[in-house]
């Protein structure tokens, strides 16, 4: 009865324990904002346009799925792709299976850059996750899968 009562009040908007989240979320983005740029900066790269690497790379293709992804126009995807093309990271070819859709792929280039940006935020982000006991990290994993899952 007392683990359902706190549930029923935990998932209340302004139940203090999601306002103490709330607290703490502002200042983890936060912080996680100011590390990505100390991460990627001195590669060249902005944190955005390192996140766009990744997502190709992890089968996101289509601009229009990294549009909504990031919640933006296409027309500011389009130039960050244009950017990555220009750095020779990103092609674009026409899909086989639609003609009129542009499929994206990482370059060899493209691959090699991602994988020294994912070791340069590996590295970043350890310094706070080191902290963690392995149980720790895999309920944080849990909990994070749970809340970006947009069909939770």
């Amino acid at each position: 009865i007392v683990y359902s009562r706190f549930m029923a009040t935990s998932k209340a908007k302004n139940s203090p324990v999601v306002e103490e989240l709330n607290e703490y979320s502002l200042q983890l983005m936060w912080t996680l904002r100011q590390e990505s740029y100390r991460a990627f900066e001195p590669l060249g790269f902005r944190p955005v346009r390192a996140l766009l690497l990744e997502l190709i790379g992890r089968g996101y293709v289509y601009p229009k799925q990294l549009a909504d992804m990031l919640d933006t126009v296409p027309s500011a995807i389009s130039a960050m792709l244009g950017e990555l093309e220009e750095k020779g990271l990103v092609a674009r070819e026409i899909d086989t299976n639609d003609r009129r859709r542009v499929q994206l792929k990482l370059t060899s280039n493209g691959e090699d850059t991602r994988k020294t940006l994912k070791n340069a935020w590996r590295d970043t982000s350890f310094v706070r996750l080191k902290q963690l006991e392995e149980d720790e990290l895999e309920t944080l994993l849990e909990i994070y899968k749970k809340i970006l899952d947009p069909m939770s």
